[in-house]
């Protein structure tokens, strides 16, 4: 159990953080499913595999979907064009919203950037608050001004991007391989 465990921790984890997210964002309804989509790549990527069709990615994301549903996550996973579609059962996203916060700190940010006239001192501050280290890069890209992370992955391996224009704030929340992914080309 515990080498299955190892290898599809990482995708369970993002799973669970991306529900959520949103219903941080989105507020929970109770008796909704949520739907996330991912490509072969990043499936590969979380997954620690290397897998080049998706037919080969099927197979082992049937595996992963027993190990969900053992871990209170119960989800449907059906293959849609290039992505993978998780749709995550009421009951799972239930479990997530009850049982599956880490800390305060996406809370506190989520609050923050939902006003949208949220500055770079704020989201320090909300950073600070956490209580962990914590690196502030300014970028020079089109689409974000500053990239933030922790310096704990297993606390929190997002690059948060944050982008303010006119006294509005904007950010997005990646792993660092979609980041290299949009960003740098990999």
């Amino acid at each position: 159990m515990i080498e299955i465990e190892s290898k599809y921790k990482a995708l369970l984890d993002n799973v669970k953080t991306t529900v959520y997210e949103g219903l941080l964002k989105l507020g929970l309804t109770k008796g909704e499913s949520f739907g996330i989509y991912y490509e072969l790549d990043l499936l590969n990527y979380l997954l620690g595999t290397d897998f080049e069709s998706n037919k080969d990615m099927e197979h082992e994301l049937g595996t992963f979907q027993a190990f969900a549903k053992d871990s209170h996550i119960p989800l449907l996973i059906s293959h849609e064009g290039s992505r993978f579609r998780f749709l995550v059962a009421p009951d799972g996203v239930a479990y997530i919203n009850e049982y599956c916060s880490s800390s305060d700190f996406l809370k506190e940010l989520i609050s923050l950037a939902g006003s949208h006239t949220f500055t770079l001192e704020q989201v320090l501050a909300a950073f600070k608050n956490s209580g962990q280290e914590y690196t502030l890069r300014e970028v020079e890209d089109a689409e974000f001004e500053y990239v933030i992370s922790f310096q704990d992955k297993d606390f929190d391996p997002y690059l948060y991007c944050f982008h303010f224009w006119q006294g509005h704030g904007h950010y997005h929340r990646l792993l660092e391989y979609s980041y290299k992914k949009l960003f740098e080309e990999i």
